[in-house]
């Protein structure tokens, strides 16, 4: 049940009727009938727990005594200026009220040649409303700004409003320098922009392309590949804007296109790694037992007639047969050593250094663990063709390998004291190594500054599937 509002006399100015009475009730707010000396004349309050006072202790009071110092001048000035002047005053001001801080609007306006009225609203729910509205614009606008996406708002004609921190470094371009240009006009390469023009027409029209990618040129004339998508939002006004979202792809272009290329060295070196094996089992063992066939052929034909001549015969075929099953064996040792295999890689490749012609230090764990065959056969390639390396072009005087697993990867370093100027290009055999170890997952550095000897190393995963 609402209480009747209290009324301390403010409808009795010196002229008063029924209509203004009414008036003054309708409106749900405190009104004050002030003198331009800052001393109440009068009142109308909902509750009195808006007088903050008892309702006996407003009129003939001055403004002076019931409020604070700053709300009792604002409040003189507005009503003397209000009266002066005959034109509404609205100021704002807050309080301390029953220990809690609060907001107030008050309309001031002249009610006679030297009294006002002053209408108060309390808008602290507002206040703190716009306040948590403002909290979360700022919130928005950071995450806008710091996000590494890329991000424009654009009208329904690609002109540019604004865009992001993130864009504003890619493009080495400030954002007062976009706005008001198309957005395909600063920052997508000259060749994809009439594609971003019809692809911007095509989502105005009601038909988005979807993901879309363009090729962008940073700065420094670097080229950026950027996926990009929109969505329709619009603006405090209704206005229809476009945010336009774009995601740098460029180092996974990258990456897929070494991948591809990595794929292709690598079927590249298939092919030539069989036209070598075909070369030598034809070029040698292959003809050693054309040999034997052909020796066992002569052997038979004179076995009857000339028993000494088929034992000659025999013989040749015999050396043959064994120089060939020594060419074999070396072919094979090549694929895959047979020490690897039965022994574990730590005296495989202890081998692998005893056979140098220079003084090599190993340095490995005990000989009982082992790993997957493939992470063992990789790291055995790597000192394998590190080795042979410094051997034919670092003139290295030592050279140390060291193996060892760290983590979760094997680590297999090989460092010499040679020239230095080794690089893993297309084609060379450490090129074939990086691709080796990088189809395991794995890493593979080289630095050999010329002068400095080489140090090359490879980090090869653990966990290898079965």
């Amino acid at each position: 049940m609402t209480a009747p509002p209290t009324d301390g006399g403010l409808d009795r100015p010196a002229t008063s009727d029924t209509t203004a009475r009414a008036l003054v009730a309708a409106i749900p707010d405190p009104i004050f009938r002030i003198g331009t000396d800052g001393i109440y004349r009068g009142f109308k309050v909902d509750s009195e727990e808006d007088l903050m006072t008892p309702a006996e202790e407003v009129i003939g009071r001055s403004v002076h005594e019931r409020l604070p110092p700053h709300v009792a001048e604002a409040i003189l000035e507005a009503g003397r200026r209000a009266v002066a002047e005959q034109e509404v005053q609205r100021i704002e001001y807050s309080m301390q009220i029953r220990a809690e801080e609060r907001d107030y609007e008050g309309r001031v306006v002249a009610c006679g040649p030297d009294e006002f009225v002053l209408i108060v609203r309390d808008f602290t729910e507002r206040t703190l409303q716009e306040r948590v509205l403002q909290r979360e614009r700022d919130f928005s606008r950071a995450v806008v700004r710091s996000t590494p996406s890329f991000l424009a708002l654009v009208d329904e004609n690609g002109t540019l409003l604004g865009v992001n921190r993130a864009l504003e470094r890619a493009a080495g371009i400030p954002e007062e320098a976009w706005l008001g240009h198309p957005f395909w006009k600063l920052f997508i390469a000259e060749e994809d922009v009439p594609r971003a023009r019809e692809d911007f027409v095509r989502m105005r029209d009601g038909e988005p392309p979807g993901t879309v990618e363009y090729e962008h040129v940073g700065p420094e004339g670097e080229r950026l590949v950027v996926d990009w998508t929109a969505t329709i939002v619009h603006d405090a006004e209704g206005a229809l804007r476009y945010l336009l979202c774009g995601l740098d792809v460029t180092a996974r272009k990258q990456a897929e296109e070494e991948i591809r290329r990595s794929r292709a060295r690598i079927v590249s070196a298939g092919d030539a790694e069989r036209k070598r094996l075909e070369r030598n089992l034809h070029d040698g063992a292959q003809q050693n037992l054309v040999t034997v066939t052909h020796s066992i052929h002569l052997a038979a034909r004179s076995l009857h007639t000339d028993p000494g001549k088929a034992e000659e015969h025999l013989e040749r075929a015999l050396v043959e047969l064994t120089t060939a099953h020594e060419e074999l064996r070396e072919l094979a040792r090549g694929l895959h050593p047979q020490i690897l295999s039965l022994q574990g890689l730590g005296p495989a490749v202890r081998a692998l250094a005893g056979r140098a012609p220079i003084s090599v230090t190993v340095i490995t764990i005990d000989d009982v663990t082992r790993w997957h065959p493939l992470v063992e056969s990789a790291a055995y390639f790597v000192v394998a063709e590190c080795l042979t390396n410094t051997l034919k072009y670092a003139r290295a005087a030592t050279a140390t390998v060291r193996v060892a697993p760290r983590e979760h990867v094997l680590v297999v370093e090989v460092t010499d004291d040679g020239c230095g100027g080794a690089a893993p290009g297309e084609g060379s055999g450490l090129g074939g190594l990086r691709d080796r170890v990088e189809a395991l997952d794995g890493t593979f550095e080289v630095h050999s500054p010329r002068g400095g000897g080489t140090r090359i190393r490879a980090e090869l995963p653990l966990a290898m599937g079965s």
